[in-house]
Formats: structure tokens, C-alpha cells, sequence
């Protein structure tokens, strides 16, 4: 009976004497590749606390690779098993490289070819970068910025992730987020033109600091000196504070050095249209057509002169009443209006035969003849263009 009772107590000190587990970071791979997370994570997170495998840089290269893994992973278990693990993944993969001297780290595909460490963080930023991309399509702002701010993290020059993120701030309605994302995009040599255009848009819009959005105006014409909107735009926001002066100063110094420059002639054309100062306007983009015939914007916008008279009177008889005298007033003012059509027509019919890049101008330089051909009386040629703007798209 003694001994039995002895052999009792002996058994539970016998369980405490089993050996430890030893950390093994041939196990650690093998786990991480089986997809045995919970078992890679056990084993890494003992490694790291060895005497020994804590001075090897592969241990926390492998940590690093466990660790993301179980950020990524859509088993939800696995992801339970540890809290900010792109962190810890992050701090390992910059551990291991401080212990690298020099070398890069690699693990063996199942070809049996080397998957190099940076190949690895290449596929980890696309996964979070495609994943956002899903989650902005899905109109799940606040978690595609998560990701895209992940991809930011594992490669922290990856322009597209700043792109998208700047978008997908600006869908949250956080203006200044959004314009620090897209600031950042192109410091980082992100090269879309957008990116000015959505900063500019925000400045002025949403931010109010029409200072700030002339600045950046600036900077995009010096950057894409063919771009023909932001000129533009720097115009408007001259006017809106009050600064068309100086563009107009400036066009025509820049006139006078570059005399043989459409774009100049042009841009002072617009001016003096935002000024109302028709009749220069005119000059100014007839220069432009001189030096440069086919210079489609130039003919618009002067065509757009020509019928503001006509759409003057338009409106003073649509503002007649049903009295004998004002009929008499509109019989007469439509003699005028058919005068001032006629006047405006060969400017739109030339606009016409020019080569139209934007789908937008196309439609309206064919809406604008439709309305004149048919208010003329020139049905066939009412009836051609309706043709034409049907077979655009547009039914009218």
C-alpha cells in the first residue's frame, strides 16, 4: 500500500521533469509554410528568448515572416493570436536587417528557389495595396486607408499607396489627410498630374485658401508646362483674388519675349474674356490662329465671343410680355437675333472642321451649330449634325 501511494506522488513529478521544448528554427519555417501559424508563432516567440538564436539575424527575419502572416491570413483564429502584428513584423524584418551584415535574407519556394526578402515585402505591400483597392470599391473608406497606410508602412516609397489613400481621405471628407497623401505621392515621385489638380481643387474648395491653391497652380505649370488646364485655373483663382492685373501684366511682358508664342496670345485672349473686354479678347485669340491655324481652343473661345451678342438678345425676348408693342419688340429683335447667328455661324462651322480631342467640346461645338442651322432655317443641315450628335451618344 506504501508503495502504490509513493508511485502516486513520484507521477506528477515525474510530468514536471519532462524536457522543454527546444526552439528550432527549421521547425519555424516548415510551420510557417504548412500554414501552421499557431505552432510557427509558439516556436518563433520561444526562439527569440534563446541565448543563442536571439543573435541570429534569421530568427527575427523568420519572426517577421510569422508575423505577417498573421496579419494577412483570413483565418480568424490565427489572426486572434496577436495584436498589431504588421508592428511586430516590421520592427523583426528591421532587427534582422541590422544583423544582416550586409547579406540579403531568403527562404526556399517549394521549386526550391530562393524567395528573397525584399521580393517577400513586394508581394506583402501589393497584398494590403490590392486589398484596399477592394475595400475603396466597396465603398469601405475607413479600411482601405488601413490598408493602404499598411502598404505604406511595408514600402514606404510605393507611390500608388499614398494615391489611393488620398482618395480615399477625400471620400472621408478629411481635406487635410487627403492633400498630405497626394504631397506625399509626389514627393515620392508619383507623376500623374491629378494629384496637383485634386490639391489645388481641395485648397480652394474645401479648404478655402485660394493662396495656397495659386501656389500650387504655380508649381503644376512649371511641371507640365503643356498641360492647357492649369493655366487656366491659375487665371480663375488670379480673379477670385483679385489678381487678374497680374496675369494680364504677365501675358503680355511674356508677349512681348515670346511674341511668336500661341499659348501666350491665348491665355491673354481668356483674360480679357474673364474681363469682359470682348473686342481684345478677339484680337488676342485671332493672334493665336494666326500663328497656329489649327489651334482648335483659340477658335472655341473666340466662336464663344460671337455669341454672346446673339444670346443677349435672346434673352431680352424671352423677358417680352404678350403686349401688341412688346410682340412688335420681339419680331424685331428676332430680325437681330438671325443677324447675330449669321455673324457667330462661320466661327463655329470653322470650330467644326478642326481636330477635337475633348468628347465634351465636340458635343457642344455640334449642339451650338444644331441650335443656329435650325434657328435659320438650314434644315438639311439641322438634320446632318442631329445625325452625327445621335451617333455620339447624344439624343436631343
Amino acid at each position: 500500500m506504501k508503495k502504490a501511494i509513493l508511485i502516486l506522488l513520484l507521477a506528477p513529478a515525474l510530468v514536471f521533469a519532462q524536457k522543454p521544448v527546444k526552439p528550432n528554427l527549421n521547425k519555424v519555417l516548415n510551420f510557417w509554410k504548412e500554414g501552421k501559424l499557431k505552432e510557427a508563432k509558439e516556436m518563433i516567440d520561444l526562439a527569440e528568448t534563446d541565448p543563442k538564436l536571439s543573435l541570429d539575424g534569421k530568427t527575427f527575419y523568420y519572426k517577421g515572416l510569422v508575423y505577417a502572416a498573421l496579419d494577412t491570413t483570413a483565418n480568424e483564429e490565427y489572426k486572434a493570436l496577436a495584436t498589431e502584428s504588421l508592428t511586430t513584423a516590421m520592427a523583426a524584418f528591421e532587427k534582422a536587417d541590422g544583423m544582416s551584415k550586409g547579406k540579403e535574407y531568403f527562404v526556399t519556394d517549394q521549386t526550391g528557389l530562393p524567395s528573397l526578402k525584399s521580393q517577400q515585402m513586394l508581394i506583402l505591400a501589393n497584398f494590403y495595396l490590392n486589398h484596399g483597392a477592394t475595400l475603396y470599391q466597396e465603398e469601405d473608406y475607413e479600411a482601405a486607408i488601413a490598408d493602404f497606410l499598411k502598404t505604406q508602412t511595408v514600402i514606404p516609397n510605393d507611390t500608388n499607396a499614398y494615391f489611393y489613400g488620398g482618395y480615399a481621405y477625400y471620400q472621408l471628407e478629411k481635406y487635410e489627410d487627403a492633400v498630405n497623401q497626394f504631397k506625399t505621392y509626389l514627393d515620392k515621385g508619383g507623376k500623374s498630374p491629378d494629384a496637383y489638380s485634386l490639391i489645388i481643387n481641395t485648397y480652394s474648395t474645401q479648404l478655402e485658401n485660394k493662396e495656397e491653391a495659386l501656389k500650387w497652380t504655380g508649381m503644376a505649370k512649371e511641371k507640365y508646362p503643356n498641360n492647357s488646364d492649369f493655366p487656366k485655373v491659375e487665371i480663375g483663382l488670379m480673379i477670385d483674388l483679385d489678381k487678374i492685373a497680374d496675369a494680364k501684366k504677365g501675358l503680355e511682358t511674356a508677349i512681348v519675349k515670346e511674341p511668336g508664342n500661341k499659348i501666350f496670345h491665348f491665355y491673354l485672349g481668356y483674360v480679357n474674356s474673364k474681363l469682359e473686354k470682348w473686342e481684345e479678347a478677339k484680337v488676342n485669340y485671332n493672334e493665336a490662329l494666326k500663328i497656329d491655324p489649327s489651334y482648335f481652343e483659340a477658335q472655341y473661345y473666340l466662336a464663344q465671343i460671337y455669341l454672346i451678342d446673339a444670346e443677349k438678345v435672346k434673352r431680352d425676348m424671352n423677358n417680352l410680355g404678350i403686349t401688341k408693342e412688346d410682340q412688335k419688340k420681339k419680331l424685331d429683335l428676332d430680325k437681330l437675333l438671325v443677324e447675330k447667328y449669321k455673324i457667330a455661324l462661320p466661327f463655329w462651322e470653322k470650330a467644326n472642321t478642326m481636330k477635337i480631342e475633348d468628347a465634351n467640346s465636340r458635343i457642344e461645338v455640334l449642339d451650338k451649330l444644331s441650335m443656329m442651322y435650325y434657328y435659320l432655317g438650314e434644315d438639311a443641315k439641322a438634320a446632318a449634325i442631329e445625325k452625327k450628335l445621335k451617333e455620339l451618344g447624344v439624343d436631343n
